[in-house]
């Protein structure tokens, strides 16, 4: 089946409190990543191959300050929420290094906790990334090893960058409905995308993760609200 892409009614916001799992970091103080969410669950942070990856709460960011030579990943994780996960959002800023080369903010559900050092890769029935130009929707059927193999279903580039100022909060928020994802994007448009595999693979856990393809360019992400629904 060929997905299908459309363009729909711009976005209404998003209210914390409409979400099961709710994490607002801006008011937390510098530190390790927090062990809960605010709305009670346990929150865990996925084994890295260096402690720069490590994340952190820096000025009131989840975010981290990778110094290794080539990619940077790092994963706030879920539990098992019981349920299948049928929205994420995310709010974020991008800062810009030296570089200027452009990084990554993601989300996703799967069926098991995100572990980069842990052999297999989970089965995603969504796997979202942002940069400053655009953006991508991708599903995973999963791993034995060597990474996800994500499967673009959409993907989309803006009219204009995104400000990574290290200051401008950006939002995105995707809502699930059976085999159909309705994505309201940071720059005010909507789109709703649509494959069989959304349904199918559909997963109890989520994760929101950093990533820097070039650590030493590659622009910063920070985190400063992530939710999750049931």
């Amino acid at each position: 089946m060929v997905p299908e892409v459309r363009t729909s009614a711009p976005p209404t916001g998003t209210e914390a409190d409409n979400f099961t799992v709710y994490s607002n970091f801006t008011a937390l103080p510098d530190g390790p990543a927090p062990s809960t969410f605010e709305t009670g669950q346990a929150a865990s942070v996925a084994p890295v191959l260096d402690p720069s990856m490590n994340l952190r709460i820096a000025n009131g960011k989840l975010t981290f300050a990778p110094t290794v030579d080539g990619p940077a990943a790092a994963y706030f994780r879920t539990g098992d929420l019981g349920k299948p996960v049928t929205s994420v959002g995310m709010k974020w800023t991008f800062t810009a290094q030296p570089g200027d080369t452009p990084g990554v903010a993601a989300m996703a559900i799967a069926d098991r906790p995100a572990d980069p050092l842990g052999g297999a890769s989970p089965l995603m029935p969504l796997h979202f990334i942002v940069t400053r130009d655009g953006w991508n929707y991708s599903v995973s059927p999963g791993t034995s090893g060597g990474g996800a193999e994500l499967i673009t279903i959409a993907a989309g580039r803006f009219s204009s960058p995104l400000a990574e100022d290290g200051n401008t909060i950006h939002e995105v928020h995707i809502a699930i409905r059976g085999d159909t994802a309705a994505i309201d994007l940071p720059d005010g448009n909507r789109q709703e995308v649509q494959d069989p595999r959304i349904e199918a693979w559909a997963s109890r856990y989520a994760f929101f993760e950093p990533y820097a393809d070039r650590s030493s360019t590659d622009s910063i992400t920070g985190f400063t609200e992530v939710w999750a629904d049931l």
